[in-house]
């Protein structure tokens, strides 16, 4: 009886390691995207394959200062447009009385001494320029290298390096440095340049149908300056 419960003691032992399959460790792959160290994995990760979903960032590759030098390009053209519409615009709402006056060559210099010299000042900007232009002014400067590939720190860092150059030179010379922009550009933008980050993704994850691309134009124009619509 001791004899037979042993057998099949053995036999059940090696049908059980000829069923187990070897388990093999992948290396990084696009197939094992667990070990991927993006900080939107959630995000990316799909549970059918391919498993993930690159979403095209042209020059992706290129070294940090590469991005922001791009950037930088990116800021002029969205900082030339928006100063040339608060010039245009009327009084109610960029808050320049007499800019006439502001604009002259002596007073343009008085200004940028008083903004170098004596601290910001609390503004009385419309609600909609502090709490609504200036999230999606501080938005766009972050996805300016966000769009490119960079990662949160370094498109946050250059959000807030973009606002301080508004602040102390492109506004210097007509207005004193505004303490509620000093504070919600960066921090409100870099909110709301992730969110819409993420939210681009997300839309492209099947390709960008024409009511997204709208979407993207007015939510993230940095990836669309940079990326158009292409996907990989």
């Amino acid at each position: 009886m001791l004899r037979i419960i042993t057998i099949l003691i053995i036999s059940l032992l090696s049908l059980n390691v000829k069923g187990q399959t070897p388990i093999i460790s992948s290396p990084l792959s696009l197939e094992n995207p667990l070990n991927l160290t993006d900080t939107l994995k959630s995000f990316l990760v799909k549970k059918d394959p391919p498993f993930l979903h690159s979403l095209y960032m042209n020059h992706k590759e290129k070294p940090v200062l590469n991005k922001v030098g791009r950037g930088c390009i990116y800021g002029l053209i969205f900082n030339t447009s928006i100063m040339t519409g608060l010039v245009l615009s009327p009084t109610w709402l960029n808050q320049w009385d007499n800019l006439s006056t502001r604009l002259k060559f002596d007073s343009m210099v008085n200004q940028y001494k008083n903004s170098f010299t004596k601290p910001p000042v609390i503004d009385h900007d419309a609600y909609i320029t502090n709490y609504v232009g200036h999230p999606y002014q501080g938005g766009y400067y972050y996805n300016s290298v966000r769009s490119q590939g960079a990662n949160m720190l370094q498109s946050s860092l250059f959000c807030l390096g973009q606002t301080l150059l508004w602040e102390y030179v492109w506004e210097a010379g007509i207005e004193q440095p505004s303490i509620q922009d000093l504070i919600v550009t960066p921090l409100a933008g870099i909110l709301v340049g992730e969110l819409s980050h993420v939210a681009t993704i997300k839309m492209s994850r099947n390709g960008f149908t024409k009511w997204e691309k709208v979407i993207v134009c007015i939510i993230n124009p940095s990836y669309v300056i940079n990326n158009k619509f292409k996907l990989k």
